[in-house]
């Protein structure tokens, strides 16, 4: 049961951030988020507080040899699909490590993406999405101002039968997230940054899974599955 306490209503909130309930308490959550808008905003609330452990360093040019560990670490990432979830406190170098491996994963591949000859925008974000209990990279968010949003998997997402990914984005001090709509699990996404309420620096975004259908509500109803924030990867 949801504590009626506001105190411990805000601790089993930040607990359900960064992913340290038990099953049977996390699905409580899950299915409270659906009709309580109290606890959305206090999750709302432990995302914006506790994602800042996560910023990412500024762009560096990444040599041959990092390159390469990159790619070890992303296969090794894919890998660790498949191999049973470590527990929270042996995964503190997701929270101690995550921002430098996302930051260079990040500015290497904003320069594999682009072509050799394609004109660089003016301000350009990435975002790597990583999902919230472990040390796993899942998706990249690409995206110039004027131009394109491009959602990108590192792998494929499995997905229940009657369930959905779903794509929401949410900048600092919004009061909740704003839909991108339903995406599929295994291939490249494309939408028009204009359709995006806004694009800055240190924006959320996250996949959630839901309904087939989509969220009823708007909002997030599901469990999240991969969430990060943008950094500016190119800009005059």
């Amino acid at each position: 049961m949801i504590p009626a306490d506001p105190v411990e209503r805000a601790a089993t909130a930040a607990e359900y951030v960064v992913g340290t309930l038990s099953a049977t308490e996390r699905d409580e959550v899950e299915h409270a988020l659906a009709r309580d808008a109290g606890l959305q905003q206090d999750v709302y609330f432990w995302q914006d507080r506790l994602l800042v452990m996560t910023r990412m360093l500024a762009p560096v040019e990444p040599s041959p040899a990092l390159w390469a560990r990159i790619e070890h670490s992303i296969d090794q990432a894919k890998a660790d699909r498949v191999a049973a979830a470590q527990p929270w406190w042996q995964g503190l170098a997701f929270w101690r490590f995550g921002a430098v491996f996302a930051s260079v994963l990040a500015v290497v591949l904003a320069l594999q993406l682009r072509p050799v000859d394609a004109p660089v925008p003016a301000t350009r974000y990435l975002a790597v999405l990583q999902s919230p209990d472990k040390q796993d990279a899942g998706w990249i968010v690409e995206a110039s101002v004027g131009g394109k949003l491009r959602l990108i998997p590192l792998g494929t997402t499995k997905v229940a039968p009657q369930k959905a990914l779903q794509f929401w984005t949410k900048a600092q001090g919004a009061s909740g997230p704003t839909s991108l709509g339903l995406v599929p699990p295994d291939r490249v996404t494309e939408i028009d940054v204009a359709k995006l309420p806004t694009l800055e620096r240190e924006q959320l975004f996250e996949l959630t899974l839901e309904p087939e259908t989509g969220s009823p509500i708007g909002r997030p109803t599901g469990p999240i599955l991969y969430l990060g924030r943008t950094v500016v990867a190119s800009a005059k």
